[in-house]
């Protein structure tokens, strides 16, 4: 007798990878509730129903590995023990508060036996519950299969290769853990896009799921409509949801989890009991969290909630459950005439929406799978298409999900879509990394699939969607950057052969997930081939000349408006100097050429498109445009080989022209908005400080001068460590004359001599000196500071100077040329920089390498140009006094003064030479090109 109609059970069982080497993360919680309440009760409700092909479950990769995990099970029975430890001193705590609801006493004997049986039921499966699934699917109850190795949105994976990973890596998990290869395979999200059916069934899957829209959308639109599988174009069969009898359980409104004789969620004692008490059961942080223990039950959709009743729930589950049964068989009647293939009825759910959410929920599924009769028939998936494959019509299947919508917005948003940049990237990483190693050795095999762990667990769906849900976001973006940075770390020890096994051991042991990856998936002959030739050829080229070196600066000399013209000036005359090519694009100065070549430097002066633009960002803009259509013109007859780009302002240029040219970028970062100013409070802070992390974002890599800024990127960034290096400012002893060459009489005066240069700007610290010359003319002291430099602040501090009455203390130069600077340098008997903010300050390295004792503010880059007493003397920023004292002592120690002076020279000869720095930039460079590859398609 032909059947007419069939209904089928699907369970996804699914969390995140939450195993972590260090004891109490909350996050592990998920896994040891989801055990408590969904994992291990489902396995009493199946055996309980004893139903042939009654039920469907997938179990995720992440899940299986956690469920096998020795140390995860020797927590989760800590847990259960905790909690039964909590669960006696809860029946004496309610004996002994008669102000509590009398019928939370009946509820306590409920919870003890209940998690003693969790616990007996753990043991008595070697604490491996996949043990217990295995058996009831030998049974014949259950029919088992997986999904995606990470969970990963499979529709926005980039490369085949890393799709295939997916899948594969998914199927040999459950081979591993179940001893067979699964033909089912869940979908994650039941996000379905043309082309993943084809690799599915390369890897051995027959069937999957989708929501009912996907079909009913399909093309051309399916004969039984949404009541019966199809295959895809290239053989898949997709069973699709039902929606109305799923909603009967998803549903937050008219859904049977919301009935108020079940019990409430969000009511429990780890959130209502005193801290003393329950400290003990809760995180050892401090954070109250959900113990298990709830003693009300949903009651309505006020606060108030009344005591939870075992016996009303249980009619309830029982009320429940005959009346999915009958919506069933309400289906079936109504489709009673289809044939060939019978109607059939898919209900998909989260496994951990029965016991964990719904708390009655896995009960539930007991009693409806012990109400089958003749009417409902259960049956299996894998069941059906056995006995119905010939019957089934083949149909196009465009892109979509059961998500918000039925598309992806929930997995790609503005909320999490700076995700995908990382992973993409990180996924043609894979592919170039394979194939340059396409014969490794054994560590260098390791870390590639140490490396394809992290991209994996990097990819997981969960992060993203935990960001769109804003539920426990700072997690899920910790683990995200986690992974990346650990694959950034590796990669860059990879290139710059610094691999131990060391190493290598402890990011494998920080999350021991798939200890088998075939790596060899990411590998095409045609990438291998790729690859080696432009290995080859990148080879021949290094022998023949030095790099090629395209320089981004909005300011050159003669522009000077800060050290930033300077140090591009030094650092391409170095790069010259030990044989590379360089090419400095940068903005026009009135009156110098447009084209020249300066001490082997090509210079390229360019006028941006809106040269009188009233708006700074306007200008800023047009020159970036000016500077990348220069830029590709001349790599017609120019092959550059790395960009290097200096600061925010070429940044638009710099990403432009990486994408264009198809270069490695390294950017130097002399200093930040955020620096500059304690923080962003304008709308035009904010813009450069976005411009700012663009820049830095984009770079394959980030050079800072000191250690300060290092930190700095860091913090307000989240730059990875990895990805940053650091290179102190230079100076040119040649610049800096000797005081017999000088050329410049200086006024005659007695007056002890400080002398400063830089732009006249609240952070470089000049008010402070004002401060203290009027507090030292005060005190009599023969004190007089000069000061060199523009800036929109100037005219202030005159006017300051003349209302106070220290012409004869202060004053100001203005604009001085290099030679004029040179010699107030040489003349003068000491030199100062009391900057507020300084990244590096290469200024107080050209007053220490004319032989003046130099005082600097400690703070930023200057800190640790300077130790104090030895080669310079350190003022606290901002502070008058501070300033006052250390001019003073060098005014009268005039011998410790000069040895002061000649410790600060010996240090700029050995430490902060130009030639030294230029070597250790050309190392950036060639870090940027190790790591960058052209993977073709």
């Amino acid at each position: 007798m032909l059947n007419n109609g069939y209904f089928s059970f699907v369970l996804h069982a699914h969390l995140p990878y939450v195993r972590h080497e260090e004891e109490n993360r909350l996050e592990e919680r998920w896994l040891f509730e989801a055990m408590t309440e969904t994992y291990i009760p489902l396995l009493w409700s199946i055996e309980s129903a004893e139903v042939k092909d009654g039920l469907t479950i997938s179990f995720t990769p992440p899940l299986m590995e956690m469920l096998a995990d020795p140390l995860m099970q020797e927590r989760y029975l800590h847990y259960l023990l905790k909690t039964e430890e909590l669960l006696r001193k809860e029946a004496t705590y309610i004996e002994d508060h008669s102000s509590l609801n009398p019928s939370f006493k009946s509820i306590i004997p409920f919870y003890k036996k209940r998690y003693q049986k969790i616990r007996e039921t753990f043991l008595k499966w070697d604490k491996n519950v996949l043990k217990a699934y295995k058996h009831l699917y030998e049974k014949g109850f259950i029919t088992l299969m997986t999904s995606a190795a990470t969970h990963a949105f499979l529709p926005y994976v980039k490369t085949e290769a890393a799709l295939r990973s997916q899948i594969r890596e998914g199927v040999q998990a459950f081979s591993r853990h179940f001893g067979f290869n699964p033909r089912g395979f869940w979908l994650p999200e039941c996000a379905y896009a043309p082309g993943i059916d084809r690799v599915l069934m390369e890897e051995g899957i027959r069937y999957t799921f989708v929501d009912e829209h996907t079909i009913l959308s399909a093309d051309p639109k399916p004969e039984k409509g949404s009541g019966a599988p199809v295959y895809s174009p290239h053989g898949l069969v997709l069973f699709p949801r039902h929606t109305e009898l799923s909603s009967k359980v998803w549903s937050s409104t008219l859904g049977y989890p919301g009935d108020p004789d079940y019990r409430e969620f969000y009511r429990d004692i780890g959130y209502e009991r005193d801290w003393d008490y329950i400290e003990d059961y809760v995180h050892e942080d401090g954070i109250r969290v959900d113990t298990g223990l709830k003693y009300y039950r949903v009651t309505g959709e006020t606060e108030h909630k009344d005591a939870y009743n075992r016996e009303w729930a249980e009619a309830k589950i029982n009320t429940h459950a005959n009346h999915y049964l009958s919506s069933i068989n309400q289906f079936r009647k109504q489709h009673a005439d289809q044939a060939y293939p019978p109607y059939v009825m898919v209900a998909p759910f989260d496994a951990e929406l029965f016991g964990h959410w719904w708390f009655e929920g896995t009960e539930w599924i007991g009693q409806v799978l012990m109400g089958a009769n003749e009417e409902t028939t259960f049956i299996s998936p894998e069941t059906y298409l056995d006995r119905h494959f010939q019957d089934l019509e083949t149909n196009h299947i465009s892109y979509a999900t059961w998500g918000r919508d039925g598309y992806g917005d929930v997995w790609l948003n503005p909320k999490n879509d700076y995700m995908y940049k990382h992973l993409h990237r990180i996924e043609q990483d894979l592919a170039a990394i394979v194939a340059l190693h396409s014969q490794p050795t054994e560590l260098e095999k390791r870390v590639i699939k140490q490396m394809i762990r992290e991209w994996m667990l990097a990819v997981s769906s969960d992060w993203a969607f935990i960001v769109d849900g804003d539920s426990a976001v700072d997690y899920a973006k910790e683990r995200f950057h986690l992974h990346v940075d650990r694959f950034d770390r590796l990669k860059n020890q990879m290139f710059t052969k610094q691999l131990t096994d060391a190493s290598v051991e402890k990011q494998e042991s920080a999350f021991p997930f798939l200890s088998s990856i075939d790596e060899n998936v990411f590998l095409s002959p045609h990438d291998s081939y790729v690859q080696t030739k432009s290995q080859e050829g990148t080879a021949s080229e290094e022998n023949k000349k030095g790099r090629t070196i395209l320089m981004l600066s909005w300011e050159f000399p003669p522009m000077m408006v800060g050290g930033l013209s300077r140090h591009v000036f030094d650092l391409s005359r170095a790069l010259v100097q030990d044989g590379h090519t360089v090419h400095v694009l940068t903005s026009s100065v009135n009156g110098y050429p447009q084209y020249e070549v300066n001490q082997g430097v090509h210079v390229h002066r360019l006028n941006g498109l809106q040269p009188e633009a009233d708006s700074f960002f306007d200008w800023v803009g047009s020159l970036n445009v000016a500077m990348t259509l220069y830029a590709e013109k001349l790599s017609r007859t120019e092959k550059f080989d790395v960009i290097h780009a200096h600061d925010w302002l070429v940044g638009v240029a710099a990403k432009a022209l990486k994408a264009s040219l198809g270069v490695p970028l390294l950017a130097t970062i002399h200093a930040t908005e955020h620096g500059r100013n304690n923080g962003i409070h304008t709308e035009l802070q904010y813009e450069i400080n976005q411009k700012e992390w663009e820049l830095t974002y984009e770079a394959d890599r980030v050079v800072v001068c000191s250690d300060y800024m290092k930190e700095e990127l860091m913090t307000i960034f989240s730059l990875p460590e990895e990805k940053l290096s650091v290179i102190p400012n230079g100076v040119d002893l040649d610049l800096v004359r000797s005081l017999r060459d000088s050329t410049v009489e200086l006024e005659s005066n007695d007056m002890f001599t400080v002398f400063s240069v830089g732009r006249m700007v609240k952070e470089k610290g000049f008010q402070t000196i004002i401060d203290a010359a009027e507090d030292l003319k005060h005190k009599g002291a023969p004190i007089r500071f000069v000061l060199a430099g523009k800036g929109p602040m100037l005219r202030e501090f005159q006017e300051q100077v003349q209302r106070r009455q220290l012409d004869h203390h202060v004053v100001f130069l203005g604009f001085i040329t290099d030679e004029e600077r040179n010699d107030w340098f040489t003349k003068a008997d000491a030199a100062i920089f009391p900057s507020l903010y300084e990244p590096f300050g290469i200024v107080a390295l050209e007053g220490m390498a004319a032989g003046k004792p130099t005082i600097v503010s400690d703070v930023g880059g200057l800190s640790s140009i300077v130790q104090h007493g030895e080669n310079g003397l350190k003022m606290i920023p901002g502070d008058k006094d501070s300033l006052a004292a250390q001019v003073m002592y060098l005014y009268n120690h005039p011998i410790l003064r000069e040895g002061i002076a000649t410790q600060g020279l010996r240090d700029v000869k050995t430490k902060f030479d130009w030639g030294a720095i230029a070597k250790q930039t050309e190392r950036e460079f060639e870090m940027c090109l190790a790591s960058t590859f052209v993977v073709a398609n």
